[in-house]
């Protein structure tokens, strides 16, 4: 499979690419509490309007016309997935664009273009929900293969166990062709959800950031502690805590140590990751105008927002799997993903590993005057995949040697801490995949030509 971005502008001209809304709406919406969201909103947040307007400005035509299109087709799909995210989305786009430009973060890189490319990436993966285009794994289907997991697999058995507490009389939790059938298309458009969200964390992590650099000069009072105590509490019950628990929900034998252990994992996934903070956003901002208690059965909606938020969360965790740990096995092996356990996650996170093409850094120089000149340029223009006996191969290709050779170093890094045979974050094996290469290409001319966006913008 080839990804690159023409070929999603393409789809999109022929209305080929497009999110679905099979199960729409996931939320009965409030319309009291949208409304006090709303005028709260207006009152203290950025318009949506000024935040493109403010990018335009800060960023060039180039690189606002790959965004805007894309960002555009997020907010409308929002508007009936996750209402709240207007609310939101000003602070996400403002905030990838600091994180670009300041020097908080030693290299920082564009997640505006890349959550609609992750997304079409997720699709093309999963065919666009029909089976038999999506990519193929030793002669299955992947989007069968992950459904499968689902009925098949010992370790998947919380998800239809979660459904089990949220309607124990769904007709889902019975293995047949029509319920695979239902199965495979709530699969498909979680993860679509997931994916066109799940960096929606970055404007909480960045606060993090600058709490911890201000820590020793902190007059507020220390509330962080209780802010976990309060996290741990009110979210007990959700799909996102049951990674800590081994993808579990909590049992009667828990060890009386352990929520002093979860307290600390709560604690780094907030200041560490983007994907927790965004998770809980993400179900925070539903729940604020979700209509509750609510007579309908939406026990299919209610899942699908719930396992999107797991992914949001899942595809950001390698930080707190690999832990402090000195050597070369996790500290927190529990919370690695293997694709019998939790194929949703596995396959967002790899989509965000892939889409690596036309994400934009800022070269910073000066002039004969001395005065700063900054421009938005990428060097990779396109990434493959291919599944070669037992060894899944990523290939990027860059349009220049130079960048291509220092991405080389970055490919080796994620290469261990993603995919190590024994101990990388995410475990293919269950579907006979050993081994995942990356690796750095050099991209002629002509060929670059065939993937050029020039034209079209």
């Amino acid at each position: 499979m080839d990804f690159y971005l023409k070929d999603y502008i393409n789809l999109q001209a022929e209305n080929a690419f497009f999110f679905p809304k099979n199960f729409l709406p996931y939320i009965i919406i409030d319309k009291k509490k949208y409304i006090t969201l709303e005028e709260e909103f207006n009152s203290n947040g950025i318009k949506i309007s000024e935040t493109f307007k403010g990018l335009r400005l800060r960023t060039g035509k180039e690189y606002f016309r790959k965004v805007y299109p894309a960002q555009s087709s997020a907010l409308n799909f929002s508007e009936s997935s996750f209402p709240a995210y207007k609310f939101l989305m000003s602070e996400v786009l403002t905030d990838d664009w600091l994180s670009i430009v300041d020097f908080h973060k030693k290299f920082s890189r564009d997640h505006a273009l890349h959550q609609p490319l992750t997304s079409y990436i997720v699709f093309k993966l999963l065919g666009g929900g029909i089976s038999s285009e999506s990519f193929k794994i030793n002669d299955k289907y992947l989007l069968d293969i992950c459904v499968d997991q689902i009925f098949n697999s010992p370790k998947a058995t919380y998800l239809k166990e979660y459904l089990r507490k949220l309607d124990p009389n769904s007709d889902l939790l019975i293995d047949n062709p029509l319920s695979r059938e239902i199965w495979k298309n709530l699969f498909y458009e979680t993860a679509m959800v997931s994916a066109i969200f799940h960096d929606i964390g970055y404007p909480w992590q960045y606060i993090n950031r600058l709490n911890k650099s201000l820590d020793i000069s902190d007059f507020n009072l220390k509330q962080f502690p209780s802010n976990v105590k309060y996290i741990q509490e009110i979210y007990k019950n959700r799909l996102i805590m049951h990674p800590f628990h081994g993808y579990n929900s909590s049992t009667f034998d828990t060890p009386c140590n352990w929520n002093e252990k979860l307290s600390s994992l709560i604690s780094n996934s907030l200041s560490q990751t983007h994907g927790f903070c965004g998770a809980l956003g993400f179900l925070y901002l539903n729940d604020m105008i979700r209509k509750y208690p609510n007579s309908n059965n939406n026990a299919t909606q209610n899942l699908c927002i719930e396992w999107a938020a797991l992914g949001i969360m899942m595809h950001d965790m390698k930080g707190i799997y690999w832990g402090k740990s000195k050597s070369n096995q996790p500290e927190n092996d529990f919370l690695r993903l293997e694709f019998d356990k939790d194929p949703l996650s596995c396959i967002i996170t790899l989509a965000d590993v892939m889409q690596d093409f036309e994400r934009p850094t800022v070269n910073f120089s000066h002039n004969k005057e001395d005065n700063s000149i900054f421009k938005y340029d990428f060097s990779c223009r396109n990434t493959t995949l291919e599944l070669i006996d037992d060894t899944l191969e990523i290939k990027y290709f860059f349009k220049d040697d130079d960048e291509r050779i220092k991405s080389i170093d970055f490919k080796k890094k994620d290469e261990r801490e993603y995919f190590d045979t024994n101990y990388g974050y995410i475990d293919f094996s269950s579907v006979g995949i050993k081994k995942v290469k990356l690796s750095c290409e050099k991209k002629d001319s002509d060929e670059m030509d065939l993937h050029s966006t020039s034209s079209l913008l």
